[in-house]
């Protein structure tokens, strides 16, 4: 395993949650899933053509309905089992800073953004409104995302705590979240507030519409779910309702930005299926180290991806891939992440 330890940059970029021996394997497996579908939907994104080839579309949307949402499942179940445990005195510290790392990880993806893609110059006029929230650059807002949930999982520390305690109150609060997705976004004028209850400004993923998926997330991690027939037909229910809403609107996707109900619902099964496929290799391999790793240093992948990315934008403004080729650079970025890692690792230590 990496020695984190020993690495500042390493420690920085984590996650956020802690590094303990007894880690859950499943869920670094399946968060090294959800990294990988990310890389993969931005490479197409950004150099490939749905007008020429045709899976892009499909491929992209899959990951764009699945990733953020499995992300924010992951985010629920790890937090239950490093601090939702505890007293909050014990863990608030450790939440904050797991919050503000995702922060500042946002700020470096969006004026990387703003600098390589948006041609912006490094000055205080380009940096300044990306800091204060009034600028959210793409393909990095979902970093800010993350760490609004971590803080909203701070705020409603005990309540979250009570809450999971009572499965019929936890119904209802999701089910008064998905509600939320009915509200007229026009109204919200505001960046800083379409953050949390979303907007039609700009493209966010807000805090409260997803918040569903972080309690969920708590929700099995504190009852040790696996495989559950109520929770399977529950999924599939969630699911066929977009693809319902797919047919009847001639295969027109549902509302992202902001996102509609048919939206958040699109992912459960594939959630589902994805926990139950990583808690499978959990329980039928010793380690699966490569996609372990992926999970644990999730934040240090889709930070330099999207830097990577970036940089390539700005002088590769004419290159397009077929999916087989996107997938290839996929696996070259994730191995050159890889290669930093290492070498930070293995970079000498300051003699004392």
């Amino acid at each position: 395993m990496f020695s984190y330890l020993n690495n500042p940059a390493l420690i920085f970029i984590t996650m956020g949650e802690d590094i303990s021996i007894n880690r859950n394997y499943a869920i670094d497996y399946f968060k090294g899933l959800l990294v990988i579908g990310m890389i993969y939907t931005h490479v197409l994104q950004f150099f490939s053509d749905p007008a020429i080839f045709d899976s892009v579309e499909i491929i992209t949307q899959f990951f764009n309905l699945v990733t953020f949402s499995g992300f924010i499942f992951c985010f629920g179940y790890v937090n239950q089992l490093v601090y939702y445990r505890k007293s909050f005195a014990n863990v608030y510290r450790r939440m904050l800073v797991a919050s503000i790392k995702t922060l500042l990880a946002f700020y470096i993806s969006g004026i990387a953004f703003q600098i390589f893609v948006a041609n912006e110059s490094l000055t205080w006029k380009t940096i300044y409104p990306v800091l204060l929230l009034e600028v959210i650059p793409g393909w990095s807002e979902f970093l800010l995302s993350f760490s609004m949930i971590l803080f909203m999982g701070i705020l409603l520390f005990p309540f979250i705590k009570w809450m999971i305690e009572k499965p019929s109150i936890f119904l209802i609060i999701t089910g008064l979240l998905l509600i939320s997705t009915k509200m007229d976004y026009g109204l919200i004028d505001t960046p800083q507030l379409g953050l949390l209850i979303g907007t039609d400004l700009f493209p966010t993923f807000p805090v409260i519409q997803y918040f569903p998926f972080y309690i969920i997330g708590i929700y099995f991690a504190r009852y040790s779910i696996r495989f559950n027939w109520k929770i399977l037909i529950s999924s599939v229910i969630g699911t066929l309702i977009f693809l319902v809403f797919l047919i009847i609107n001639h295969f027109q996707l549902p509302e992202r930005f902001p996102p509609s109900i048919y939206w958040i619902l699109g992912s459960t099964f594939f959630i589902y299926m994805y926990f139950l496929i990583v808690k499978w290799l959990e329980f039928h391999f010793n380690d699966i180290s490569w996609l372990r790793k992926i999970g644990e240093n999730a934040l240090l992948f889709l930070i330099l991806s999207n830097l990577s990315i970036f940089a390539l934008v700005s002088s590769l403004t004419s290159w397009i891939v077929s999916p087989s080729n996107g997938f290839l650079i996929t696996i070259f970025i994730i191995s050159l992440v890889f290669y930093l890692i290492n070498i930070t690792k293995n970079s000498p230590r300051p003699e004392s």
